[in-house]
């Protein structure tokens, strides 16, 4: 009787052996699940690189300088060479993204939709591709979408003593929310362009570095659509008679795709 109260004993002892170890692997195997999204997210905290552009980690604005240029002199942003008053207002701008700690892509793609593509320096132009597939990425399928008609137009002959010219393009939104154009720009001081909605002009836009209206926007409603009035005034070059003349209007806007649409007008210039 008493070996089989010691056989008994032993049995007990080997079964609760065994189920602490099994407990134990069980702990050894939750623990190791647990702790594996910890390292996976502890490597997503590291700033993920697309290309050249840092999409996570706060930018610090001389990493964005030289990837933009003056629009008056076209040379690379320098904060220890500022070379004009455009030159200073873009500089101050990358300055105050800084202040908001928003990523490098953030920063380059502010840049870019208050300013353009064309904004871009030789080495900003590397990224552009990238860009462009940042904005499509990003775009709700809801978006506005802008449609001017015709984004070109042919003045032929311009006559000096006659005076400024103009002619009125088509903006459509064809997307399915709100439309809102709040800048235009210009690519010299000749010519200048306003929008005219529901039978009121808004005001003239000129070249951004000799000042441009601030503040001002205009809603244009889905399917709805309003007028871009273009001026070309020869007599700011009256020097340039007898030569064609190729000129381009910026419209920025919040399609987050198409945020700067351009409209060409050429001239060819006479007494």
């Amino acid at each position: 009787m008493d070996k089989e109260k010691i056989k008994s004993k032993k049995n007990q002892l080997y079964f609760t052996a065994m189920a602490l170890i099994v407990i134990s692997l069980i702990f050894l195997a939750n623990s190791f699940i647990t702790q594996t999204p910890v390292a996976l997210n502890s490597e997503k905290t590291m700033p993920p690189v697309t290309g050249k552009i840092i999409l996570a980690e706060p930018f610090k604005a001389d990493e964005v300088y030289g990837l933009f240029i003056c629009s008056c002199c076209n040379r690379p942003l320098d904060k220890e060479n500022i070379c004009c008053g455009s030159a200073k207002e873009r500089l101050e701008y990358i300055d105050s993204l800084e202040k908001t700690e928003i990523s490098k892509t953030d920063a380059i793609i502010k840049m870019v939709k208050k300013y353009g593509m064309e904004s871009l320096s030789d080495e900003g132009k590397k990224l552009e591709e990238e860009i462009r597939l940042e904005l499509a990425e990003r775009a709700p399928e809801n978006r506005p979408k802008i449609i001017i008609t015709p984004d070109s137009y042919d003045f032929g002959e311009v006559s000096v003593r006659k005076g400024t010219v103009s002619k009125i393009m088509t903006i459509r939104n064809d997307g399915e929310s709100d439309l809102v154009i709040n800048n235009m720009d210009s690519s010299c001081m000749c010519t200048t362009a306003s929008i005219i909605f529901n039978g009121v002009e808004g005001p003239i836009f000129g070249m951004s570095m000799h000042g441009n209206p601030k503040g001002w926007s205009v809603t244009i409603p889905p399917k709805q659509q309003a007028q871009l009035k273009i001026y070309y005034d020869p007599t700011v070059h009256s020097g340039l008679e007898g030569q064609h003349l190729v000129r381009v209007i910026s419209v920025f806007s919040n399609d987050s795709v198409d945020f700067e649409k351009k409209v060409r007008i050429d001239i060819d210039q006479v007494e």
